[in-house]
């Protein structure tokens, strides 16, 4: 059959479309960002924010005004005591960068053998340090590049600070006023829709926190642990090695929380199967970086629930099929026969004398 030309129209209206969209997407990727990290900073507060509203009897603004406020100054202590850390620790740090260094020399100006040929070293190491002194001389502080990237970096930080602000003073208008533009008969559907997402992204902080958590224990202590051995003198490391040990055991853990953890916890909680959610992990860590690897699991989740709604409304899926399966029946249980009394012993009475006296 034939298409007509509306339906031509239409179809290429909404190639058009999806082709805009997806410039706009791409053209706003750093304010995407920066509005979506503010999100879910103040959606992850909301909770803290609601309660401090009933203490203050309703007063929201001045709820989220104090909770910006020690968000701001538990950042600014955090940034001030890595700083004073850093400064003590600067003079160790550099005469340990300094031993490395010279371990890495002694290595570089050795000859080695590969495939019967002798390497000499050195030839790479005088190309290293003229190709990193004309990028040094290329990357000076008065370069305009380097000045306009960090210009960038305070105005994207700014909006994640206002924005911020912003979300978690208002951000329970944002659904009343999407309510609000619904026609009267979508209003039900809609409110139901939005909580079912809402619940979705709550189970995914709580269990994201929980693999922080358990992240942040895992780290801390191999760390912990593998410093005392090598201050103990039971690693005999060199600094390099004791830092490439350091690496390799981030590196490992960072796997079993993609490969194992991440897909468990997720997949249970969001009902999802680890499978699809270790595949979308990998693709989103490789195309979208961090941030896309954080958010992908709880999307594809809001992907299934729109999904299920939009497919119940269309006919493909029953209502019924949304609920969960009923319990088995049993067979009612039939009163129990109340046994029959035992009658009560009598006195017997005294037998008549059969002699008499």
């Amino acid at each position: 059959m034939a298409l007509s030309t509306k339906n031509v129209l239409l179809f290429l209206a909404g190639l058009a479309g999806l082709a805009l969209l997806a410039w706009l997407l791409i053209t706003l990727q750093p304010l995407l960002v920066a509005l979506t990290i503010s999100a879910l900073l103040a959606y992850l507060l909301n909770p803290v924010v609601i309660k401090l509203t009933q203490k203050l009897r309703g007063k929201r603004p001045l709820a989220a005004t104090l909770i910006y406020l020690l968000v701001l100054a538990v950042f600014a202590g955090l940034f001030v005591l890595l700083g004073a850390i850093t400064l003590d620790l600067w003079p160790r740090i550099q005469q340990e960068l300094s031993d490395a260094l010279a371990v890495m020399q002694g290595w570089l100006v050795r000859p080695f053998p590969i495939f019967g040929f002798q390497i000499d070293p050195t030839t790479i190491v005088e190309s290293l340090n003229t190709a990193w002194s004309n990028a040094l001389s290329t990357l000076t502080l008065g370069d305009a590049s380097v000045l306009s990237g960090l210009t960038q970096n305070l105005l994207w930080t700014l909006v994640v600070l206002v924005s911020f602000f912003y979300f978690l003073k208002d951000g329970p208008r944002v659904q009343l006023w999407l309510l609000d533009h619904l026609p009267l008969e979508f209003r039900p559907d809609a409110r139901q829709l939005l909580g079912e997402i809402d619940a979705v992204w709550s189970v995914f902080l709580r269990v994201q926190l929980f693999i922080f958590a358990v992240l942040a224990v895992l780290i801390a202590s191999s760390t912990t642990l593998i410093i005392w051995l090598f201050r103990q003198g039971w690693l005999p490391l060199s600094p390099i090695g004791l830092a490439l040990l350091l690496v390799g055991v981030y590196a490992a853990i960072q796997q079993v929380d993609n490969l194992w953890l991440r897909p468990q916890l997720m997949g249970q909680a969001l009902k999802l199967h680890p499978g699809i959610v270790f595949v979308s992990l990998i693709a989103a860590l490789a195309l979208s970086g961090l941030l896309g690897a954080l958010l992908v699991v709880p999307l594809l989740a809001t992907v299934k629930v729109i999904s299920r709604y939009v497919f119940t409304r269309l006919g493909w899926r029953s209502p019924e099929a949304n609920l969960p399966p009923p319990e088995p029946e049993t067979a009612p249980e039939e009163p129990p026969v109340p046994a029959a009394p035992h009658p009560e012993p009598q006195a017997c009475e005294p037998e008549a004398e059969i002699f008499s006296s």
